[in-house]
């Protein structure tokens, strides 16, 4: 008889704390039976496979970050973008090793996924373009989000392995008045100026609404 701790959403729980912890890596049956105190092939009666594991802990932390219902918020496409990034961004801050898994399609799309795909192209729908123009929109913002994201993300990943993170470089030394080395011409007026507005949430929201002027502006053309 199975114990009663022992079931596929147990498995998939401790997994996903498993890489929380330490790692995308660090996830195997053997370890996720340790942290459960069962055998390793007891956990095959409910998982199949190391995939199968990594597509069902993909889709539930993409559950347990839900885009919210639209319904009588009178939310316009640009505001679900924003919705989208917050909550994309705090998804990977608690879970950066799925920001690796949402880019290999066979653990992505998952039930929780296309939910959040959908509400997407639902709003972009409000530009009068097709569902499958929407969908590639949607995948912009998502790819946006990711890779503005993931200079943080990598910096937690690389500290987690004990690789210093923190240090001076030579946009930073530039842009505090201090450069290092010759300063090209593009970037002479940069001297001085600040790092303040350029972190990488800040960095995150004022590019979206670039990529959303973008939208809006081939829409507007294509229809003038």
């Amino acid at each position: 008889m199975t114990e009663p701790k022992l079931n596929r959403v147990a498995i998939v729980d401790t997994a996903i704390a498993l890489a929380d912890d330490e790692g995308l890596d660090a996830v195997s049956m053997r370890r996720i039976a340790d942290r459960m105190g069962v055998g390793a092939m007891s956990l095959y009666r409910h998982i199949a496979n190391k995939d199968e594991l990594i597509a069902a802990m993909t889709d539930e932390v993409t559950r347990r970050h839900p885009y919210p219902s639209a319904e009588g918020r009178g939310w316009t496409w640009r505001d679900r973008v924003h919705i989208a990034a917050e909550i994309d961004w705090d998804l990977y801050q608690r879970h950066p090793w799925v920001i690796l898994t949402f880019a290999m399609p066979r653990y992505s799309f998952g039930p929780h996924s296309m939910a959040c795909l959908a509400w997407l192209v639902e709003g972009f729908r409000e530009l009068d373009v097709s569902p499958r123009e929407a969908m590639q929109m949607a995948f912009s913002v998502w790819n946006y989000i990711s890779g503005a994201t993931l200079p943080q993300i990598s910096s937690a990943l690389m500290t987690r392995k004990g690789i210093e993170t923190d240090g001076d470089n030579g946009l930073r030394a530039l842009l505090e008045g201090t450069p290092n080395g010759p300063v090209p011409a593009a970037l002479a007026e940069l001297q001085g100026a600040g790092v303040s507005d350029l972190t990488s949430e800040d960095l995150l929201f004022s590019g979206l609404d670039a990529l959303c002027d973008g939208f809006a502006a081939r829409v507007r053309h294509r229809t003038a």
